[in-house]
């Protein structure tokens, strides 16, 4: 101990944490331990080294083991840092081990998000290689049936990715429900619970886990993740009424595609659900004429439909006469508009959230 006397301890964030595991504000800690609540905001920001009598006093007032403020934890957050970042996703990301080591000391809620979210990705992989795997275990003579996927987006193609019945439908919900973005998810909600008896809930994400939605069929239940945001909460509710309400133009649809096998029907119906839930989100005319009055510029379109970035953004390069610039919000010089070149969602985004939803249940 007489070697370390002269080293000074900053145990900024440790000590912030233990105060709010506490239950203490920095004016009541300091308070307890005899100091001002300056200096503890000094402290928590570690622009003032804990002393040997800090130490002691706070051991002593709230009956705390000192090994509290051990790095024990935040080693072993840096190391799991080193090794999410150590991935071969992150191979073009030349990230200091500095900033791997102030984040786990620093942000440790952070850290365990990205723990999370990594666990996820890495799930989702190993299960993306097993539907792979399972593909290429069937007849190869039979392409179709031997890839789902590839036959559902040759479907998709074989439209262009127009459906006019799903188009129609959806703008007669937003005409009957009359209502804005801002209030289209109570409005869904409300006619999911009237019209269906299905009542949404939204669930913490310890109960939902990774998964962002759940339909319980024998409770009549729509459970939605916290994790969703806004635009992807009325998402949901909006892909529900479309099974709801839909499920005749999704089968009318489906059959003229012929004979299909179970997991590329399947797959086909909840594609056209996804589509039929983005375009009751941004109604095409709406949205297209607001894209041309806005000068196509992706960031008010998302605020003014509540819709994703990303959604807009895909929806708007559906078209190939648009020239999408989100940080210009310039408009494209030929861009025509019309239905046959129009998509209310690329298939490449239907198709991914449709494989999601295959393996979710969801249909």
């Amino acid at each position: 101990m007489a070697g370390d006397s002269g080293k000074k301890l900053f145990v900024g964030p440790r000590f912030r944490r233990i105060r709010q595991q506490l239950g203490l504000s920095q004016t009541q800690i300091a308070e307890g331990l005899g100091i001002s609540p300056s200096y503890v905001n000094l402290i928590e920001r570690n622009q003032r080294p804990v002393t040997a009598q800090i130490l002691l006093r706070l051991a002593e007032a709230y009956d705390l083991d000192l090994r509290d403020l051990a790095t024990a934890d935040e080693d072993r957050f840096f190391a799991e840092l080193n090794e999410i970042f150590s991935d071969p996703l992150f191979r073009q990301i030349d990230l200091p081990k500095q900033e791997l080591r102030d984040l786990a000391e620093l942000c440790p809620g952070v850290t365990h998000s990205l723990q999370r979210l990594y666990a996820a990705y890495t799930e989702a992989r190993r299960g993306e290689t097993l539907v792979a795997a399972q593909m290429a275990d069937r007849d190869e003579g039979a392409r179709f049936e031997a890839n789902p996927i590839e036959r559902v987006r040759d479907l998709i193609e074989a439209n262009r990715n127009y459906f006019p019945e799903l188009e129609q439908a959806a703008e007669n919900l937003r005409d009957e429900l009359n209502a804005t973005a801002e209030d289209l998810f109570a409005t869904l909600s409300t006619r999911l619970r009237e019209k269906h008896s299905i009542v949404t809930r939204i669930m913490p994400v310890d109960v939902m886990r990774e998964t962002l939605r759940r339909f319980d069929r024998h409770r009549r239940q729509l459970l939605i993740s916290e994790l969703a945001d806004g635009p992807g909460r009325t998402f949901q509710l909006a892909f529900q009424i479309g099974l709801a309400e839909c499920s005749g133009h999704f089968e009318t649809t489906v059959n003229r595609a012929g004979p299909l096998d179970d997991t590329p029907r399947r797959l086909y119906r909840i594609t056209l659900a996804n589509y039929f839930a983005a375009a009751a989100m941004m109604p095409y005319q709406a949205f297209h004429a607001a894209a041309e009055s806005l000068s196509y510029d992706v960031h008010v379109l998302a605020q003014r439909f509540n819709a994703g970035f990303e959604q807009v953004k895909e929806l708007l390069e559906a078209d190939p006469g648009a020239d999408v610039a989100a940080d210009r919000g310039r408009p494209g010089p030929d861009h025509h508009g019309g239905h046959d070149a129009h998509s209310a969602w690329s298939w490449a985004s239907c198709l991914a959230v449709a494989m999601i939803s295959s393996a979710m249940g969801w249909g």
